[in-house]
């Protein structure tokens, strides 16, 4: 009865600390992804001042290399969607962690 219980309580204590870890995890990355996106804007911010004075080359540019902004809106929107899935992983993670607390 005794091991069962020494047993129960250190599962219950790997399954928080891992819980934590993931939490951690997943905060890391949502601040990178953050810096990340700040970033995208300021070089797009960039790219429109330089660009205002020069639109028939914008256009030129934006023609000639269009399969591969596709392909630049295509992992923009996925990193936007694996954010915002983040998100929510973010706030399970949390319920969890205060349902194991509140279990004890």
């Amino acid at each position: 009865m005794l091991q069962t219980n020494s047993r129960i309580l250190n599962m219950r204590y790997q399954l928080k600390n891992t819980i934590r870890d993931r939490l951690n995890y997943c905060l890391e990355w949502k601040q990178n992804i953050e810096v990340y996106l700040a970033n995208k804007s300021i070089s797009e911010k960039a790219n429109e001042e330089y660009y205002k004075s020069k639109p028939l080359l914008k256009l030129i540019v934006n023609f000639y290399y269009i399969p591969y902004n596709l392909l630049r809106l295509y992992r923009y929107l996925r990193i936007v969607h694996d954010y915002k899935k983040n998100e929510i992983e973010i706030k399970v993670l949390n319920n969890e962690l205060k349902r194991n607390e509140n279990q004890k």
